[in-house]
This record gives C-alpha cells, sequence and structure tokens, in this order.
C-alpha cells in the first residue's frame, strides 16, 4: 500500500506535464492580430506643421510605436491602436493649456465622426458633457481618448465594454492596411481656441502569438 500511496503523486505529476506539452503547441499558434499605427501629419487651424519623424525611444514599454509632435506651446507622445489613443502632453509654455475633449472628434476610416470618451471619465458617464483638462506649464497630462459610441452596457455583464475600433479577426484587419483615422482637438491657450488634428495612418497588421499563461496554458 504504501509504494501505491508513493506512486500516485508521481503518476499526477507526469499527467500534467503529459497535458501542458500537449497543449503547447496548441496554444502556440493561437495567434492576435496587432497593428502598427503611425502618426502621419499634424495641422493646427487648418495649416500643417511637421513632426520628428522617428519613434520616441522608451525602454520601460514593450509592444508600443510611439510618434511625438511638439511645437511652441506643447510636446506630445502618442501611441495609437484598435484600443484607443494613448497621448502624454507636456506643456511647453508660461500659460495654462485647456484641452476641449467635449468638442473633439474622433474621425474614424470612414471619415465618421465620434465623440470623445477620455480614460479619466468612467464609461458610465459616456452620455455626459466631457470637462475640459487643464494643464499649468511646465506640467503634463496622461491620457487614453477612445470613442464614447463604442462603448456600451453589457446586458450580460453587467458592465460598460468597449468594442475595437479596428476588427480583431486578422482577414478583415488586412484589408483595412493604408486606412486613415483622426483625432480633433480643441486647445484654449490664454482665450484663443488652435483646432488641432492629429492624422493617423495603419502602415501595417500583423499577427503574434498571444501570451500564454505558465500555470494555467
Amino acid at each position: 500500500m504504501k509504494i501505491a500511496y508513493l506512486f500516485m503523486p508521481l503518476a499526477i505529476i507526469l499527467l500534467l506535464l503529459t497535458a501542458c506539452a500537449t497543449t503547447g503547441d496548441e496554444q502556440a499558434t493561437k495567434l492576435v492580430t496587432k497593428y502598427d499605427i503611425a502618426l502621419t501629419k499634424v495641422s493646427r487651424g487648418g495649416n500643417e506643421t511637421t513632426r520628428s519623424k522617428a519613434p520616441v525611444a522608451d525602454t520601460t514599454l514593450v509592444d508600443k510605436l510611439r510618434f511625438h509632435y511638439d511645437d511652441e506651446f506643447m510636446h506630445t507622445i502618442w501611441y495609437a491602436s484598435e484600443n484607443g489613443f494613448e497621448l502624454t502632453l507636456y506643456n511647453a509654455s508660461d500659460k495654462n493649456i485647456i484641452l476641449d475633449w467635449e468638442k473633439g472628434l474622433y474621425l474614424d476610416y470612414d471619415n465618421i465622426g465620434h465623440r470623445l470618451l477620455i480614460s479619466s471619465t468612467p464609461d458610465s458617464e459616456k452620455d455626459k458633457p466631457q470637462s475640459p483638462s487643464t494643464i499649468a506649464p511646465r506640467t503634463n497630462i496622461t491620457e487614453i481618448i477612445y470613442s464614447a459610441d463604442h462603448t456600451n452596457p453589457s446586458t450580460l455583464l453587467g458592465v460598460y465594454v468597449r468594442t475595437p475600433l479596428l476588427p480583431t479577426e486578422y482577414k478583415k484587419a488586412v484589408r483595412f492596411n493604408g486606412k486613415e483615422m483622426k483625432i480633433q482637438l480643441p486647445v484654449i491657450i490664454e482665450n484663443n481656441t488652435y483646432n488641432y488634428e492629429f492624422t493617423f495612418k495603419i502602415i501595417g497588421v500583423h499577427q503574434v502569438a498571444a501570451k500564454s499563461n505558465l500555470l494555467f496554458g
């Protein structure tokens, strides 16, 4: 009986290892769709301005193709994906900068406008007026900009769910290569409003292996 008790844990361990080995190859073939999206153009009040063509180097972040745009008022870093637009803005001026989210727009790949929803606003308040953000001189702000129209309550889950801005199925996603999206954002400085338009272009669509959990596969 003692021998049997000794072999039982060993048998269980062997079964677990076999299961992991069997499913390991299957999980390695699971792929997810990823987009490479570049900031290609910035205009202010109809006047196109230039930006640095090089992505911002950031060793603390992984798998993020980031671009920056600078002018006399601000330094910005952008990262765009199917899950929204991440913006870090540094106020380089000696005046307050106000971002008027309520009057901003997300223009999708069909040039259809959608209200903005920023990460500091609860999804449940997506239909309420968006409060502006004020950035004091020499300070910064980070927001993830999303579409309010792509955020809806789920009757099944009981929470708000965000629909990706772009297809996640690869066969559909490849058709969007070369498409453009835009963020229009009024910026107020000393009672003057500057209407910025940031144009993003999909420059690549590819698949990567889905990351697996070592404990649960």
